[in-house]
């Protein structure tokens, strides 16, 4: 079991991306932009961040540039295909890139993967 940190201002994604992650047996906690998960950091001390790029306020990827001093792997969810969108999520410090909508299998497989880097990180 993980402990994860759901950021997407739209209220369906973060329910259904909390209800698939909750039913895989991982802690979770969701909120609705980056300040709020700024917030949340020290409290709920996450192992992985699932983050939408577009958010209210500081946007995604400005947060996945603080979140990599941290050392937390960040699984990226966007509407966006556009290529140059992947590019700055990966410069950013993403581990991986989901175009929404995803299914429930490939958002399990890129959160095994960044428990799997995290893993790695700490040995």
């Amino acid at each position: 079991m993980a402990r994860l940190l759901i950021v997407d201002d739209d209220s369906r994604v973060r329910r259904f991306v909390r209800d698939v992650l909750v039913g895989a047996g991982h802690e979770v906690a969701a909120v609705g932009d980056a300040e709020s998960a700024v917030a949340r950091l020290l409290s709920f001390q996450p192992d992985v961040f699932v983050l939408d790029i577009h958010l209210p306020g500081m946007d995604g990827l400005s947060l996945a540039r603080k979140l990599r001093k941290l050392h937390v792997p960040v699984v990226v969810i966007s509407v966006r295909t556009d290529p140059h969108h992947k590019v700055k999520a990966h410069e950013s410090g993403a581990i991986t890139y989901l175009e929404k909508p995803f299914r429930k299998e490939d958002l399990l497989d890129a959160v095994r993967f960044a428990l799997g880097v995290k893993s790695r990180h700490e040995k």
